[in-house]
């Protein structure tokens, strides 16, 4: 690894390759970009946006007021549901600036606003908007999922919702330049006028992403954005983006692929085992990148319905727990099998093969044990069906959290519901 990676930060001041990896998922065009201005430094600050992220007129800020949580990815039906099942409460916040880290300030060179006024980051470097970035965080797609999920906008808010006034002005070309002031908590104030429209299209369970290049000439800070992948269920479409990074690692054009790759060119025309070997370890190599990326993006999704920071949460068992500390309490667990002859390399990686379970619920699953129906119930194996005791112990006798069972998804169940009932027939022999 070229660089320090923090808690919410990395710095690479050499090949940017974990930055580029980054970069790849949300934007080909900043990609690309990053590839043409390789003699500048690379500072990336990112986050999960949490209930506090979100701006004040998206958010319940009292509680008893799940109605006001517009920018989420859930209706308010299932926001009860989940606090029946967790045992906890949807947070209320009025803090209305994107928190930032107090150390960020100190490594791309800013004044901390905790210890200054409140100051305009353009006077420091250009601020600016990854344009092709922007489509879906625009009012059509916006109003979609408000369609999608009922979510009414209160008389009294009309004004700020006025889906007609909250695209960005874009300009010609790659980006364009908006103003962006920091405060005591972080990005964001009243004065920041294309910023604000921007924050209506940010739902919590979205990252943000702040990349700052340092040339000696100049000095940028990017605002890139990528959509939870819950989104992409909601409004029925394809994250064309996410597959086209796949193919990126496919084709092993990551800087540190390709530069092994060009080195093995000669020596691959004798054919020797070593070649063999350590082209056997560059796909081994890709295909962990792939699955770790797949892996995040499961927790993405999951942390998309929870009310703390980072915290995850298994769709069988309710065990939830802070995916970053103890991530290893959930398995990311295909549906149809990863090794399973009749998987595609696009279906191996598809968010929607997927699911993140806990230890045990995985163990059963992975094995054909347990499986679910069309209608959306936990099947069991004859093996433990009859044995309610262990069921409740394995705390999987109540219903399945069923907003994560989109149509794509069940699609795959259905493949492994029908591999449960040819386990079953052998089980039975």
């Amino acid at each position: 690894m070229n660089g320090k990676e923090y808690t919410n930060f990395i710095i690479d001041n050499e090949r940017v390759a974990i930055i580029k990896d980054m970069v790849a998922k949300v934007s080909s065009e900043m990609f690309d970009y990053i590839n043409d201005h390789f003699d500048s430094k690379y500072i990336m600050f990112y986050k999960t946006m949490t209930h506090s992220d979100l701006a004040t007129f998206g958010k319940a800020t009292r509680p008893n007021m799940l109605n006001k949580n517009l920018l989420y990815y859930i209706d308010e039906k299932e926001m009860l549901n989940i606090e029946e099942k967790t045992g906890k409460t949807f947070q209320t916040a009025h803090q209305s600036c994107i928190g930032l880290k107090e150390k960020l300030y100190e490594i791309v060179g800013l004044p901390n606003p905790r210890t200054t006024n409140i100051y305009k980051i353009n006077d420091y470097m250009s601020v600016k908007v990854v344009n092709s970035n922007l489509k879906y965080f625009s009012s059509f797609y916006t109003n979609k999922v408000f369609e999608k999920l009922n979510k009414s906008i209160d008389s009294r808010a009309k004004k700020s919702w006025d889906f007609k006034n909250l695209n960005l002005n874009l300009s010609n070309g790659l980006f364009t330049e908006i103003t962006l002031h920091c405060a005591v908590h972080g990005l964001g104030t009243s004065e920041d006028e294309e910023f604000h429209k921007l924050r209506h299209h940010l739902f919590k369970g979205d990252t943000f992403i702040l990349l700052f290049e340092l040339n000696k000439n100049y000095k940028n800070v990017f605002i890139l954005l990528d959509k939870n992948p819950i989104f992409f269920n909601i409004i029925g479409e394809v994250n064309k983006t996410y597959v086209q990074y796949q193919e990126l690692l496919r084709k092993r054009i990551i800087d540190k692929t390709l530069l092994r790759d060009n080195v093995l060119e000669y020596a691959n025309e004798k054919k020797s085992n070593s070649v063999i070997e350590e082209r056997k370890e560059i796909d081994e190599e890709v295909t962990r990148q792939q699955q770790a990326t797949w892996r995040k993006m499961l927790a993405d999704e999951m942390m998309g319905y929870t009310q703390t920071d980072g915290e995850v949460f298994c769709p069988f068992t309710y065990i939830t727990a802070d995916f970053n500390t103890l991530g290893t309490l959930f398995v990311a667990s295909h549906i149809k099998g990863f090794k399973d002859k009749n998987t595609t390399d696009e279906e191996k990686y598809d968010i929607n093969n997927g699911l993140l379970l806990s230890v045990q619920a995985d163990a059963l699953f992975d094995k054909h044990l347990i499986s679910i129906r069309e209608d959306k119930t936990l099947a069991f194996s004859f093996l433990l069906d009859s044995n309610i005791r262990l069921k409740s112990q394995l705390l999987l006798l109540q219903p399945i959290f069923e907003p994560i069972l989109n149509a794509n998804r069940m699609k795959y169940l259905k493949y492994h519901y029908n591999m449960f009932l040819e386990c079953e027939e052998k089980r039975k022999r």
